[in-house]
This record gives C-alpha cells, structure tokens and sequence, in this order.
C-alpha cells in the first residue's frame, strides 16, 4: 500500500475515523468542521512526489476550499502559510509592520523570549548560563581590526531579541515565507548575528532567516554574538551594509553570478523530476512548483546562461570589463555587455527544445558569441586600449565603445552575420549564433565582417563631430549619422561604397 496513489473507499473511512474527535471531523488545514462528507477530500501530509507514502499516517482529510488552494505545497506547509499570511494582515492592522519580536512572542508568548543571559568571560572563552539549562563554555574569538571579541553559539528562542535601534526595519511576508520554505529542506549557511547588551542577546542582521526557521519550528538559532561592541561602530557597520556597500549586490556582474547560482540549486531540483527538460520546462517549475513570480524566474534563466559566458576563462572580453578588472578604466560595463552583445546574440530564453537534445545548441551559441567576442577584443582592444597613453589606436578604441556608437554597431553586426548565414525567418535571425558553425565558415564569412567594420574611417576620422555623435546614448540618432558617414549593413556587406 506504501506505493499506490488512490485510497480505497475503507481507506478514506479509516482516515476520516482518525481525525474524527468528538463526533465531529475537523479539516486538517485550519480544524474547521466539515459537516458534509461529500466534501471531503483527502491529501498527503508529506507530498508523494517527494517521498511520502500513501499510508493512512501520512494521509489527512481537507475540506475541498483548502484541496483546491493548495497545489503542490504539502499540508504542513500550506497550513503554515495560512497562519503565516493571517499573522501579518493582523500584525499590520495593529501596528506599523512586523517584526523579530513579534514572532517572537507569538510563538514564545510575550514573556518567552528576550530573557537575560548570565555569563562570565574566563581568559579566551565565554561561559554561558542559558536559563532551565547546564552551563555552556565557548571560545572567543576578536576582530583584528575592532577589537571587538565575539563567539558562535546555537541560542536558544527564549534568549533572543530583535535589536530595534540597529535593525529597525519590519519583515517582509514573501522573502519570509520562501526562507520558510528553504529551512524546511536546507541547513543555515551563515549565522545571524547579534551583540550581547546587558546580558540581551540582540539581533541586527538576519531577522528574516531567523523568523523563517523559528516558524519552521527551530528552537535554537545560530549566533555569531559581539560582546557588548561600541554601538557606533556596529552602526555604522550597518549602516554601510545596508546603504552604500548596498551597491556592491547591484553590480551586474554579482547580481548575475548569484541568480546563476540559484539558478543551479532550483536547476538539480528540477533535473530530478520526470520527464523531458527544457528552459521553458524550468521556468514553469520555478513558477507553479516553487512559488517564483516568472520575471523572477526567467531573470535566473538569462543569468544563468549569460554567467556561462561571461565567467569563461576563454572569454578575453572579461578583461575589458570595468566590474571584472578594477585595475584602470575599462571601455565596457556588464550592463553594456548585457544590452549589446547578449541581448544580441543569445537567443531569447526561454526555448522547448529539449535539454542536451540534438536541437539544443546553447553550447554552440555560447562557443560562437565567445569566439566573436576575442575576434573584436584582438580588433579593437587588445594592444589598444590604454588610457594613460590617449594615443591615436587608444582613441580609436574610445569611438568604437562610446555609449551610442556600441548600442549601433552590436546589432548591425548580428544582422549581417544573419545575413552572410542565409537566415531567412525572423525566428533563425534572433538566433543567429545558435547552431553549429564551422571553423571554416567563421574564418571565411564572418571574420573578414568583423575586420571591415572597424575598417570604417568613421573610426579614424579627426572630425571632432563624429565623438560627439557617437556618445549620444540614442539608438536612433546614432543610426542615422552611421547612415550619414556610410556606415551600413549594406557596406559591410559590400553591396555599397562609403559616401
């Protein structure tokens, strides 16, 4: 019986006999009575698609509002949501949000959390008293740069606080519900962390996880815990954190990076599962399975695939990439990479086409872009690009990858590259490097189409005109005075002189 999918008739009986108290049949979900049989439902606790047995321990009955509402979470879990999305709307009709502590003291009660801590420091370690517990003895460690002494501990609910003065803001719903989900599955990578003031522990960064696994039904969280620090300092540790240092995330390239690399978490989860795979496949798992909004979804799918291109050793354009080499001025951003080359020449995501069938040409896309891109780096920048010299090949360099000049130029090429591959249709020209192209046809057709664009005189003309007309971050400004200068698909593809 451990495998079968349906319940036989005696089966529900049984199921409805165990849940039945009083004489009355509550839903599992929130214990409402259900009155009428007829309505009656029956879920697994445990969800069968990831392991759970249909035995009746791991079978409850739901009433059919709840059946209908709760799609792929298990009952656990959607009861959780529910009492989770009640707490807030209540939370946010009493007051100005919800925080640490008001999870705290819902699951605590208002007198079972934030309690004092008595402890002493013996030489390099700590010796903790948590209350109604055997003392506990810890190393500390010191920050080399403040001084300040800390340890690691796994603390328990009654001794945590939420820090107000240093971490005021509420929580937000969604982000807490899907580390609700995470913990459910998956292990805490990095500590919370707190200072302790007066025998408080108080928590500054990490209240969203913490309340994630405290709702999951953690009672110990893990604790990196600053010895009463000075406040400022703290302060304005965070306050870098969370305001200018803030920016560091916002970088393309570490924004890109980390999508990538949920995109391999949810990716391995997604391989497991039967059935054929596919990009379109993906996004829907993402979507209907884990609850992602699809712009979120699709946003890790491009990451995903432009982060393989852009993180390849062979890829010689990461050094002309102002995030990827600190070390000068660099002529290019990864978002001016994003909205140029891989807007470009990745096809748009998401594809049917089966995963690593014989249709799937990502990874000859990916070989043909970073085949290209060294092709115009030994072009362009390579033995050129040297702003401290501002010679004439470095300068040269300039026009080609201002602003409006690359935004022109990208695209142009993508299209004549279409056109020397004898793509027809508007769906083979938006995938122009997805398919398998030889040595020979690289070297013969579209080399000599990079080597005559850059030939270009408008690259090499003295007229001050032309930079200030490549700089206009205008597509169609910039198209036209390419067009003015003869700079067209129809020159590079010989069918016109230069004007």
């Amino acid at each position: 019986m451990s495998f079968k999918r349906q319940l036989s008739e005696q089966e529900k009986q049984e199921v409805i006999k165990r849940h039945t108290k009083d004489g009355i049949l509550r839903c599992f979900i929130d214990g409402h009575p259900i009155e009428n049989l007829e309505r009656v439902e029956f879920h697994h606790i445990k969800p069968f698609s990831e392991g759970g047995p249909t035995t009746l321990d791991n079978i409850a009955p739901v009433c059919k509002e709840h059946h209908r509402r709760i799609r792929t979470l298990s009952l656990l879990e959607f009861r959780d949501k529910l009492k989770l999305d009640r707490f807030f709307e209540e939370g946010f009709r009493k007051f100005d949000g919800v925080r640490l502590d008001d999870v705290l003291a819902h699951l605590a009660g208002n007198d079972g959390y934030g309690k004092v801590l008595q402890w002493e420091q013996l030489g390099d370690q700590i010796k903790l008293y948590w209350e109604d517990e055997h003392p506990e003895t810890l190393p500390l460690y010191q920050c080399p740069v403040t001084g300040f002494k800390y340890f690691y501990a796994l603390v328990p609910v009654k001794h945590l606080k939420n820090d107000t003065e240093l971490q005021p803001r509420p929580l937000e719903p969604s982000r807490m519900w899907q580390l609700y989900r995470h913990f459910l599955r998956y292990t805490q990578l990095a500590p919370a962390v707190c200072r302790l003031v007066d025998g408080r522990i108080m928590l500054f960064d990490g209240q969203h996880k913490t309340a994630a696994q405290l709702w999951a039904g953690r009672r110990r969280v893990e604790c990196k815990v600053y010895l009463d620090p000075d406040k400022r300092v703290i302060k304005e540790t965070v306050l870098a954190a969370h305001d200018k240092l803030r920016q560091m995330p916002f970088y393309t390239s570490t924004l890109i990076s980390r999508y990538s690399a949920l995109f391999k978490e949810d990716w391995e989860e997604y391989m497991e599962r039967p059935g054929t795979k596919s990009e379109k496949g993906f996004v829907q798992f993402l979507t209907q399975i884990k609850g992602i909004p699809k712009r979120e979804a699709m946003k890790r799918l491009r990451a995903a695939i432009e982060n393989d291109i852009l993180e390849d050793p062979e890829n010689k354009l990461q050094e002309y990439i102002a995030e990827k080499n600190r070390s000068r001025k660099n002529p290019l951003t990864i978002y001016a990479v994003q909205r140029t080359f891989l807007k470009e020449f990745i096809a748009p995501p998401p594809l049917e086409v089966e995963f690593e069938s014989p249709q799937d040409y990502r990874r000859e896309e990916k070989k043909n872009l970073i085949k290209l891109l060294n092709l115009i780096v030994d072009k362009t920048l390579s033995g050129r690009w040297n702003p401290e010299s501002k010679n004439e090949a470095h300068r040269t360099a300039e026009r080609i990858y201002a602003a409006g000049a690359l935004k022109a130029w990208v695209p142009m090429l993508r299209a004549v590259i279409g056109a020397k591959l004898n793509l027809i249709d508007d769906e083979e020209k938006s995938r122009v490097f997805f398919r398998p192209i030889d040595e020979e046809t690289f070297i013969k057709l579209i080399e000599p189409l990079v080597g005559r664009l850059f030939s270009h005189k408008i690259w090499l003309d003295s007229d001050p005109e032309i930079d200030a007309n490549l700089r206009v971050n205008n597509l169609d400004h910039v198209k036209q005075f390419f067009k003015s200068r003869g700079l067209t698909a129809q020159w590079l593809l010989g069918i016109e002189e230069v004007y």
